[in-house]
């Protein structure tokens, strides 16, 4: 079976996985909750499916490249000590410093570490998810986040309606489930059914990796300079992931990705539009 085939049964794995909650407390964060009932599959599917055509695209893309495995996906274990798991993500994001792909300053610790994380290889997007009035598949609970978990392509999606602090322990909770090589979704009140480890696994490594990250932006270890907001553009790259979006830009109109495929995965509808995102990322269009 080639390295392609493969992907794709995992992809269909994973979304078996996503889609029947009947029995998966991995996929939850908050051990406190019981589940009443599982959330209809065909409406959790409209949840995930954006980022997971996005993300099938940009594994495929990596295939092509003939790029490695992420050597940390699924490299700590939930019997595994909190602190030791927390230093591992540090010093992993850490060693990819500041990425130099986005030129301007960003102006908070979160916006700091998605930089680091996508120059890790994690993908790292945003939705205005809100399930308020019984709409979506966690009856009027709020998705905070989604990881999508892959050695290539790793996806972690954030709830862009909180506030920066929040979702930067929304995002160390995604990066502890990544380093556990799991998919999952955390709400703000989010059921589990039985074991909890996990989740309280995933919560002790993200308060660690979080005070460690404060620890070193008070040592001066990263930069966090205040700027103004991003311009518009921009944040919609960042909105799809700056990682993603470049490569998809850089990858469309040739025989692999057609303009319209590319206006989807982006939820635009226009050239005009597609060459202002891929000014806003220093591309020549």
């Amino acid at each position: 079976m080639s390295l392609m085939q493969q992907a794709h049964l995992k992809g269909r794995s994973q979304r078996v996985a996503l889609e029947h909650l009947v029995n998966p407390p991995r996929l939850y964060l908050d051990p406190e909750t019981p589940t009443p009932w599982p959330p209809s599959p065909r409406c959790w599917d409209s949840v995930i499916h954006p980022f997971e055509v996005r993300q099938e695209w940009y594994r495929d893309y990596l295939i092509e490249l003939g790029e490695d495995p992420l050597p940390f996906v699924g490299s700590v274990t939930v019997n595994g000590i909190p602190h030791i798991a927390a230093a591992s993500i540090v010093a992993f994001l850490g060693s990819r410093g500041r990425t130099c792909l986005w030129p301007e300053p960003r102006n908070h610790l979160f916006d700091v570490v998605v930089d680091m994380a996508e120059a890790a290889g994690i993908l790292v997007m945003t939705s205005p998810w809100s399930m308020e009035g019984g709409a979506g598949p966690f009856g009027a609970e709020e998705v905070l986040g989604l990881t999508l978990t892959h050695e290539l392509a790793p996806v972690i999606v954030l709830n862009e309606r909180q506030g920066k602090d929040d979702q930067l322990l929304t995002l160390a909770r995604h990066l502890a489930l990544v380093w556990l090589g799991q998919s999952g979704v955390s709400t703000a009140a989010a059921p589990v059914r039985s074991d909890a480890s996990m989740p309280r696994f995933c919560d002790a490594v993200a308060r660690e990796v979080v005070a460690r990250l404060h620890r070193h932006a008070a040592a001066n270890k990263l930069v966090v300079p205040s700027m103004p907001p991003i311009d518009g553009w921009l944040a919609v790259a960042t909105r799809s992931s700056r990682t993603f979006t470049r490569a998809l830009i850089c990858n469309t109109g040739g025989t692999s990705t057609t303009f319209m495929s590319a206006f989807r995965m982006l939820g635009i509808k226009s050239t005009d539009v597609l060459d202002a995102i891929g000014r806003s990322l220093d591309l020549e269009v």
